[in-house]
């Protein structure tokens, strides 16, 4: 068999039959439609990492280079588009701030599209709120620390905060907690519950809160849940999810410190759900991160009471604000003695000369 003349005649049949292809049907256009906006230029990696940051609305681009994502033409699509912008811009920038400043929360809309707004958590005494910046961040992470930590020449250690110190500052957290709930109360009927977490350990030492004392101080002890986890680690992630719930009026964490990333993640929490964090830590551990402000309490002698000379007065605390972002720069620590008033639920600057009012009255009548 000659297979060279059978190749040249198989070559003939195939050069002599048309070889036909099916062309695509054409893509019909979209009647009444309109593409948001043009399709991205640039490489293929720079539309992947703007889709999975959430910026890129487009899953992919069709067979005419076009994109599949259309929303009908409306003559105020292009009002909507840029609104809709602006709020994506504004809440970026509130995030990477923090949410530090009140009128980019003003700008922010949430889920449903109104501006959220939460109602101001002042302490009730002029001087301090008008150096917080008109109150405390209801949107940030706070720490407070008790009074010590001081460093020991002699021994060469850092020496612990007294129970009294210890007191002090859970008593200023609690109470951080009254003006909470009393400035949600004025806006809404139902009180809003104030999740308190710690590691069972503080709970063996410091003693669980009691419910007839929370109820003097000014708190439903019905509206307190208490959560006590093995480590701190589990604390820490109770105090998160119950940020992002943004169902809290306030979230309290006891424990010893907090490190960078954690504090990062309260932080970060506290911001998108527009729910305070109060984070109580051990004086000898260094300051957690990303905080709006920071205090140091310790124990101070009340004055006496006004009917009663033997009797204590209003509960005073000595307080030093160490760290303030939204405040206003000082040289050093802030320092003031506060009062606490269980009439009216508020602080006010105790005077330094309240208990020797009455000597020199005294000292020219005996004259």
């Amino acid at each position: 068999m000659n297979t060279g003349a059978g190749l040249s005649c198989l070559q003939s049949c195939c050069e002599s039959v048309p070889v036909t292809q099916a062309a695509p049907p054409p893509i019909p256009p979209s009647v009444g439609q309109t593409r948001i906006s043009p399709p991205e230029p640039g490489p293929r990696a720079k539309r992947f990492s703007l889709r999975r940051a959430g910026l890129w609305p487009f899953s992919s681009p069709g067979r005419d280079g076009g994109a599949l994502f259309a929303v009908p033409a409306t003559p105020h699509s292009s009002l909507a588009k840029e609104s809709l912008v602006a709020g994506l811009k504004a809440r970026i920038e509130a995030l990477e701030r923090h949410a530090s400043s009140p009128a980019l929360r003003a700008l922010a809309p949430d889920a449903s599209g109104s501006p959220a707004a939460s109602p101001p958590w002042t302490l009730g005494a002029p001087e301090i709120d008008a150096h917080l910046a008109g109150g405390l961040d209801a949107a940030s992470l706070h720490e407070v620390k008790p009074a010590g930590g001081a460093r020991d020449a002699v021994a060469g250690a850092t020496a612990g905060a007294a129970a009294g110190d210890w007191a002090a500052a859970l008593g200023f957290a609690l109470r951080l907690a009254v003006r909470r709930a009393t400035a949600l109360r004025s806006r809404s009927a139902a009180p809003a519950p104030i999740l308190w977490c710690w590691p069972s350990r503080f709970a063996r030492e410091l003693g669980l809160p009691c419910g007839q004392g929370l109820a003097a101080l000014g708190l439903d002890p019905a509206a307190c849940l208490f959560v006590e986890t093995k480590r701190a680690s589990e604390a820490l992630w109770a105090m998160e999810e119950g940020l992002k719930s943004a169902s809290l009026a306030l979230v309290v964490g006891v424990m010893k410190e907090a490190e960078l990333t954690p504090a990062r993640r309260l932080s970060l929490a506290a911001a998108g759900s527009l729910t305070p964090c109060l984070l109580v830590t051990d004086p000898r551990t260094s300051g957690a991160g990303s905080t709006a402000t920071r205090w140091r309490i310790g124990a101070h002698p009340s004055a006496p009471h006004p009917f009663e000379a033997d009797a204590p007065g209003a509960r005073r605390y000595a307080a030093t604000l160490e760290r303030c972002r939204n405040g206003a720069l000082l040289a050093q620590a802030l320092s003031l003695p506060l009062e606490w008033s269980d009439e009216t639920h508020r602080f006010r600057v105790a005077p330094a000369l309240a208990d020797r009012a009455d000597e020199p009255r005294r000292a020219r009548r005996g004259a």
